[in-house]
């Protein structure tokens, strides 16, 4: 097991001293596009409305239910209700500042 690390701290070492060897000159071309593509999706009108709405149901399901939920599904409520608040905080901070810096 020694060895392994041994061999993969060489080659991060040889990598980050020669980048052109490591081939990693180019950028991530390929994927920008798709990733572009489901960025603005989330972030568009119409997740905008998906995560209001989502944020809606898992709130109420909260407030009606909150003694009968079990761990995991309150779990899983809770990990909807936070993708659902970063999608539209991310819509209403560049509509507010209009800055699109980093973005999830």
């Amino acid at each position: 097991m020694k060895k392994f690390f041994k061999r993969l701290g060489s080659a991060v070492l040889v990598s980050l001293g020669f980048p052109r060897m490591a081939r990693a000159s180019g950028g991530i071309g390929d994927f920008s596009m798709p990733l572009e593509k489901v960025m603005n999706t989330i972030t568009g009108p119409a997740g905008k409305t998906i995560s209001i709405v989502a944020m809606a149901i898992c709130g109420l399901t909260f407030i009606w239910n909150k003694d009968d939920i079990s761990g995991g599904f309150k779990l899983l409520l809770g990990v909807v209700f936070g993708i659902s608040f970063i999608a539209f905080a991310s819509s209403i901070v560049n509509n507010i500042f209009s800055f699109s810096g980093a973005m999830v």
